[in-house]
């Protein structure tokens, strides 16, 4: 199909013009087209160039403070968990100290550090579990006694060191 065809007529000249319809695909070419030459243009400008470099420092610097940042909570993160299993270990020496029977050791340092609050300190607290609870503190002492009947006639039941002690003797 020609566009902008002359027709002669009798004599006179005719313009037929015939126009072009235009697809979305040609439109957002001419769009795309214009909106290029326009980038191209600011984006040779100084200031432009000026900002960009600008733009990217900043962001760098941003993501450093963001690291430094979440590091240092890490850090804190940390630090508060092993605060936490020092005092633990302290507490724990503490009544490993104070004559604690070595099968309550952990027991009694978790039912201490229970009782620890912000008007009772660790000591004050073990001195009043030591002074309710005696029956986990001192020496664990075993002793012996015979479970079969005394045959001497007593009432009293015989350690086994009662026993020996009667052979050795000849008794």
């Amino acid at each position: 199909m020609e566009y902008n065809k002359d027709i002669v007529k009798d004599g006179e000249v005719e313009q037929e013009t015939t126009e072009k319809t235009y697809t979305q695909k040609d439109i957002d070419d001419s769009f795309n087209a214009g909106v290029r030459k326009a980038n191209s243009d600011w984006q040779k400008d100084e200031k432009y160039k000026e900002f960009i470099a600008w733009k990217k420092q900043n962001q760098t610097e941003n993501d450093k403070i963001n690291e430094l940042t979440q590091s240092n909570t890490t850090l804190a993160n940390e630090k508060a968990g092993l605060e936490s299993q020092i005092k633990l270990l302290q507490a724990q020496i503490q009544v490993n100290n104070s004559d604690v029977k070595k099968e309550f050791s952990k027991f009694v340092t978790s039912e201490v550090l229970e009782m620890v609050n912000d008007t009772t300190d660790f000591e004050t607290a073990l001195k009043k579990y030591k002074r309710d609870n005696p029956q986990y503190f001192g020496e664990m002492q075993i002793k012996k006694t015979q479970t079969a009947p005394n045959l001497s006639g007593g009432t009293k039941p015989i350690t086994v060191n009662d026993i020996f002690n009667e052979l050795i003797r000849g008794n």
